[in-house]
């Protein structure tokens, strides 16, 4: 393996849930820059991406093999689970999609460049409805990886839930996940709430404040919100918090809508006194050899 260009693991690593969107090119591409080659150009900027698109539908073995090659050591993928775990993750588990995930993130895998497997469990995924224990068997056909699961049922959390569900994480070594969501008062909405679960790793997802949240038709109505620098001030000090208790902290900006997500997790970074490139890099004559870190 290559030495890593980002040195010693800084024990905070913030990223996007992509690197594709049009969008971001000004914000971390240059506008002549080949759609292919964003992956590459996303390295100068984090240490790590939050791959969602697995959520919709698996890639090839070779698309995967591709990603990996276009990354340098040091640089890792956390991976969402298929939405079929996030319905039924006992179904899910035995109808050998655990199996496929496997073999999927194998070159990430052989390349030390796998985080942790990321399970958001659907808002019918309710205390009434399921039990957590409908978890233990992805837990343990997906071993020996780490595995972050989200609440998007504020009933996991109230009350003496809230204990309940954390003995389970810890018990299962899942990793919590914090959430940054609108404060507002809904059952689809969880209260921040920073656990570490895991002695190893600390996840927290930020999907912006957005006062209209319920009303969005889709996922960038949702998450249509821009973070002022007092928010990021304030998840900055939530992050720092969690950085005392967890080996490593992933931190994804998930405000996917118009180009919020790349500049709010740029000016984390700052925040948080990591380096941060001075502009967009250049197109470079002979690859894409150097940067920031």
């Amino acid at each position: 393996m290559q030495p890593s260009r980002y040195g010693p693991r800084m024990a905070i690593h913030i990223g996007c849930g992509s690197w594709r969107d049009d969008e971001y090119v000004g914000v971390l591409y240059p506008k002549k820059l080949p759609e292919k080659r964003r992956l590459a150009f996303y390295t100068k900027w984090f240490d790590r991406v939050e791959l969602n698109a697995t959520y919709h539908a698996l890639p090839k073995r070779e698309h995967v093999q591709a990603w990996e090659a276009q990354t340098p050591a040091g640089f890792f993928f956390d991976v969402k689970l298929p939405r079929g775990f996030s319905d039924d993750p006992s179904a899910a588990a035995q109808s050998g999609l655990c199996e496929r995930m496997h073999e999927m993130i194998g070159p990430f895998v052989e390349a030390k460049k796998f985080g942790v497997f990321l399970l958001t469990l659907s808002p019918s995924f309710t205390t009434k409805k399921h039990s957590l224990e409908e978890l233990d068997e992805v837990v343990e056909k997906l071993r020996p990886h780490r595995i972050a699961v989200e609440f998007r049922n504020r009933e996991w959390v109230d009350g003496k839930r809230l204990a309940e569900a954390l003995e389970y994480f810890r018990s299962r070594q899942l990793v919590w996940v914090a959430l940054d969501l609108p404060r507002i008062d809904s059952p689809k909405l969880l209260p921040a709430i920073d656990e570490v679960t895991h002695p190893d790793v600390a996840y927290m997802r930020l999907h912006g404040r957005n006062p209209d949240y319920l009303l969005g038709e889709n996922a960038k109505d949702k998450h249509r919100y821009a973070y002022t620098e007092r928010d990021l001030k304030e998840i900055a000090a939530r992050i720092q918090k969690l950085a005392t208790k967890a080996k490593d902290v992933h931190v994804s900006v998930n405000n996917h809508a118009e180009d919020f997500a790349p500049k709010a997790a740029i000016a984390l970074r700052r925040i948080l006194g990591q380096p941060v490139l001075p502009g967009i890099p250049e197109i470079p004559d002979g690859g894409d050899q150097g940067s920031l870190f």
